[in-house]
């Protein structure tokens, strides 16, 4: 007879590339569904999520299904505590009121799954701290993991992530099986990992797309730059630098802004489109997917039409789908955290 399935939620967790997908088509676990209220991971007809996870539930809602998990898997909003709302906002947020969080804490505390798994910033535990999740939490021992993800193998040295393990006491896993991080992958420099050319497949924004970068030199004039004239810019002009430079008494360079060197680890990948790989173009999605880990076997849906399109600024789709595609790939975890933990309730 064999062993029940064990039975896995998502909840807040994407469109389930990086915590859901290794479950996938393992014979040992049963994906119940993704409960994911953000609707910057939705389309009409969900596309991107059919393509990998079929007739699986996709509940965009904030109400709890009836569902009785066995693990939960979340990676909820972690923007209110990032850097980058910092140098746009000059202060943070509030996590312990985003409602993805509370969301998180909630599917907990009323499936009590035997296990489970939250992905963030490690400034969230700035907010909540250790004690209160122990509080929340009393019928769980808990681990608490912060580290580069290049410590899961994930080869961004400088993505730090707060990863919180829930083993529910008298359950059949054992708290030690989640204690060590190992290596699930071999990092690898950036020219190991930017093996394609931009164009079919490797999609990215236009040429002719206008993005909010201009040429401090021209300054007080502010006029923001197409893609081919970023990509000259970066080849030309600006050929040493790797953060985009606005050299004026206030800033040095541009926030969030970066191209990637060739021979040392890519930086953090964001859901934009103004980080660079080397040769001056945007990323493309096959290079985020890349730099994030998430395998080549999971499909990402782009319309058939764009297959032999070059495409411009007018094409309103195209823009549509690429940001999604970018949002699928690197909003959340990084697929070695959802590898490493599948290993470790194997274990």
């Amino acid at each position: 007879m064999k062993p029940e399935k064990l039975k896995v939620m998502g909840c807040c967790a994407g469109s389930g590339a990086a915590l859901l997908f290794p479950f996938l088509n393992d014979e040992r676990f049963e994906i119940l569904g993704n409960l994911e209220p953000r609707p910057v991971f939705h389309t009409p007809k969900e596309e991107q999520w059919r393509l990998n996870f079929d007739r699986i539930p996709f509940v965009k809602s904030f109400e709890l299904p009836d569902w009785k998990p066995d693990i939960i898997v979340s990676s909820p909003d972690c923007g209110a505590s990032s850097i980058m709302r910092l140098s746009k906002k000059k202060k943070l947020g509030k996590p312990e009121k985003n409602k993805t969080i509370n969301l998180v804490l909630k599917a907990i505390i009323t499936y009590k799954p035997q296990v489970f798994l939250i992905e963030n910033l490690p400034r969230l535990l700035d907010f909540i701290p250790k004690t209160e999740f122990c509080l929340r939490f009393p019928g769980y021992k808990l681990i608490f993991h912060c580290h580069s993800v290049i410590e899961f193998g994930n080869s961004q040295k400088s993505r730090k992530r707060l990863v919180i393990i829930g083993v529910k006491r008298g359950s059949k896993f054992n708290r030690k099986s989640f204690a060590k991080i190992f290596s699930i992958n071999e990092p690898k420099v950036t020219r190991k990992l930017l093996e394609l050319a931009p164009g079919k497949g490797n999609y990215i924004p236009p040429m002719d797309k206008v993005l909010a970068m201009y040429d401090y030199r021209k300054l007080p004039e502010k006029r923001n730059l197409t893609v081919a004239e970023i990509q000259k810019l970066w080849n030309n002009d600006f050929k040493d630098e790797y953060k985009w430079p606005i050299k004026t008494r206030k800033m040095s360079c541009l926030p969030g802004v970066y191209r990637l060197k060739e021979d040392t680890y890519p930086m953090t990948v964001r859901p934009a489109d103004r980080q660079f790989r080397p040769d001056g173009l945007p990323l493309g999605i096959q290079d985020m997917r890349r730099i994030m880990g998430i395998p080549k076997s999971f499909k990402l849906y782009f319309p058939e039409k764009f297959k032999d399109l070059v495409p411009t600024s007018e094409d309103k789709d195209f823009l549509y789908y690429l940001n999604k595609a970018r949002y699928t790939l690197t909003k959340g975890s990084v697929a070695e955290i959802g590898f490493w933990f599948k290993e470790c309730l194997g274990s």
